[in-house]
């Protein structure tokens, strides 16, 4: 496959621009096509494709890099790099067509061994995106066609395949967004996707340039993505009221009056996000008794929480994750808040009349204040907390959340509801938070993983539900809309239920 004449001096022009961003210049834009789009947000912390999880790092490889498939805003299947698919009736093979004519940013040619290349190396590096994928091979046998072979049927594969950590890495690039010493500093942020990047100042801020070779000319109008790492929530909010940013999302509800009254579009985005409150129940911690759990859901009122911290704009949840967006997968549970029963739990499983805990809370959509006033309801339950308040990047990339006894974590929406059991709470799961292993849950949940028929899956769901209720180590108090806001100039934005996964193509930005 030849490459076309233009390639050479389009390549030129972007290695000119590394170089001169990297000597600290301006560089202006080559056209005047969609203007620049500038967005505050916290600052990555993993950028590993493989491995960062969370908004800033999802959006940051989203700007370089394509997934075979995209996840619309409606949960739907789009095709990116990939054309289509197929399964075999046994639902073991997957056969995936992949688009011809494609180009890393680098010049180099996207093909099926990229695909290979990516997909071994989740398996290789055990990156959490394989809770979702499970057990499989992959070959090419041609240059536009992967096969993935399972060892038995996971009627979700296809949102593995499309999940976001599973971005197309070239081949060529063995520690892909690893920084050189040099002028080649950025040489291994090269993907096939919409956006290069030219400038990387960690914890300060990114600057990506349109892609000029993107393998879908048309879709891409903005000449510029500025991504501006603030990690204070409220000085995000003042950095879009002065007009310092554009774009801002997660922002907490009771700023947007705020918003609003500085004439500012907020957009409101119904999600299965949700706050997890959860508590360790591994070998020597005290969750580990059953007791301790049904003393912390009985200590919460939920209802009173969404009303003081959500204006009562959420659906008030139960004691796990399927939310209401996925329809009859939603145990609408009641989880009553009971003061005195929690109180007399305490006492049967310590002996003790109190039990305090050090409450570790991410810093993010309001979640201080959410922490606070179940502070103040968990007092009357005889349960006393410290509460700790942990930035977002810093919470999430060094992996404190993961360690803390007590903590509070923010899980944004995902497409599928097996997602969340897969990733945080089957025995062994990536982000098993809590450290939960439940022989039932562990089998109802790899049930559903074979199930297509959407009732019988319901059915396993409400299961698992009835599980979480009764020995569950978690609270949901609520399912939340995500809450973003935009400048004016603004156009053609829709953003995802997973923030992090909003796709700015079709985007611009008047001046």
């Amino acid at each position: 496959m030849a490459i076309p004449a233009p390639r050479t001096p389009r390549l030129l022009a972007v290695a000119l621009v590394v170089m001169v961003c990297l000597m600290g210049l301006t560089v202006l834009p080559a056209h005047a096509q969609g203007g620049t789009l500038t967005i505050g947000t916290n600052a990555p912390v993993n950028l590993d494709p493989a491995l960062g999880s969370n908004d800033p790092e999802i959006l940051f490889n989203r700007m370089i890099y394509d997934y075979l498939f995209d996840v619309s805003v409606t949960n739907e299947i789009v095709p990116n790099l990939a054309s289509g698919y197929e399964v075999s009736e046994d639902g073991l093979v997957y056969t995936v067509t992949l688009l011809p004519e494609v180009w890393f940013q680098d010049g180099t040619v996207f093909d099926s061994e990229d695909v290979v290349y990516t997909f071994q190396r989740l398996q290789t590096i055990e990156s959490p995106a394989l809770g979702l994928l499970g057990e499989f091979t992959v070959e090419a046998t041609d240059a536009t066609t992967v096969v993935f072979t399972l060892t038995s049927p996971n009627a979700d594969f296809i949102y593995g395949i499309a999940g976001r950590f599973a971005f197309i890495l070239s081949s060529e690039i063995t520690e892909p967004n690893v920084l050189i010493e040099g002028e080649s500093a950025l040489a291994n942020f090269t993907g096939t996707g919409p956006f290069i990047l030219v400038d990387y100042r960690p914890g300060e801020s990114a600057t990506f340039v349109r892609n000029d070779i993107y393998h879908m000319p048309d879709a891409v109008l903005l000449d510029e993505v500025i991504h501006v790492y603030i990690d204070d929530p409220l000085a995000q909010v003042d950095a879009l009221r002065s007009g310092a940013v554009d774009f801002i999302f997660k922002v907490p509800v009771d700023q947007v009056a705020v918003l609003e009254q500085a004439g500012l579009n907020v957009l409101n985005v119904a999600t299965n996000q949700h706050p997890v409150i959860r508590i360790r129940t591994a070998e020597g911690f005290r969750g580990e008794d059953v007791r301790i759990r049904q003393a912390l859901k009985l200590g919460i009122d939920r209802t009173e929480l969404n009303e003081l911290t959500q204006d009562g704009l959420a659906t008030v949840g139960n004691n796990d994750p399927i939310g209401p967006l996925y329809g009859n997968y939603f145990a609408a549970i009641d989880a009553p808040y009971d003061p005195e029963a929690a109180c007399a739990l305490i006492l049967e499983a310590t002996g003790e009349e109190r039990i305090s805990f050090e409450f570790y809370v991410v810093d993010a959509l309001g979640y201080p204040d959410l922490a606070t006033v179940m502070q103040q309801q968990w007092e009357a339950a005889c349960i006393d907390v410290e509460i700790l308040v942990r930035p977002e990047n810093v919470y999430y990339g060094d992996n404190e959340w993961l360690d803390a006894e007590l903590g509070l974590t923010g899980w944004a929406s995902r497409p599928i509801p097996q997602q969340y059991l897969l990733e945080a709470y089957v025995t062994g799961a990536p982000f098993n938070e809590s450290n939960f292993s439940d022989a039932d849950v562990d089998a109802l949940a790899a049930e559903a993983a074979l199930t297509v028929d959407p009732a019988a899956r319901a059915e396993l769901y409400q299961q698992i539900a009835a599980a979480f209720a009764e020995r569950g180590p978690i609270i949901v108090p609520f399912f939340a809309p995500v809450i973003g806001a935009t400048t004016a100039r603004v156009q053609g934005l829709e953003m995802n239920p997973f923030p992090g996964l909003t796709d700015l193509r079709g985007v611009s930005v008047s001046e």
